[in-house]
């Protein structure tokens, strides 16, 4: 007696016939720029596994204008953190905001009033997520280390 029956299980490849398969399919070699490409993102998914260590020197990413009187440029960001620097010209000032996660501000360069309180080179601010920011101001302009986390 013969009887069909219907699994949802996938069917497994006989071994020896992997084996065959694979030894039958012809090695590929990437272009150049494709084997650039995977090395670059090899190495930085090993770099991000051990904790890397890396440098962003002075000249190097670029300024970003993202509001009159703002610019930023990042130094790094991924989904659990952001460090950038905040440059705000003279007289530039950010309203109040909200913060979704904590943020560390360290005054490089100028002066700042961050909640009402002045600050300058060398002084540290912490915000916790979930609390808010009156407005930040600058009337001779500063340059501000931030971190997101």
């Amino acid at each position: 007696m013969n009887k069909n029956i219907t699994t949802n299980k996938p069917e497994s490849l006989d071994f020896d016939l992997f084996l065959e398969l694979f030894q039958a399919t012809p090695d590929l070699v990437p272009n150049p720029d494709t084997k650039s490409h995977i090395k670059a993102k090899l190495m930085q998914r090993v770099a991000q596994s051990q904790g890397a260590q890396f440098f962003v020197f002075s000249e190097q990413g670029h300024w970003k204008s993202i509001n009159q009187g703002i610019q930023i440029k990042i130094l790094k960001s991924d989904t659990q953190a952001k460090s950038f620097l905040l440059k705000l010209e003279q007289n530039t000032i950010i309203p109040y905001h909200d913060h979704q996660k904590n943020e560390e501000t360290f005054v490089l360069d100028g002066e700042v009033w961050l909640d009402g309180i002045h600050c300058k080179n060398g002084d540290y601010h912490f915000a916790g997520a979930g609390t808010f920011h009156k407005e930040i101001r600058t009337e001779n302009g500063c340059t501000l280390l931030i971190k997101t986390y």
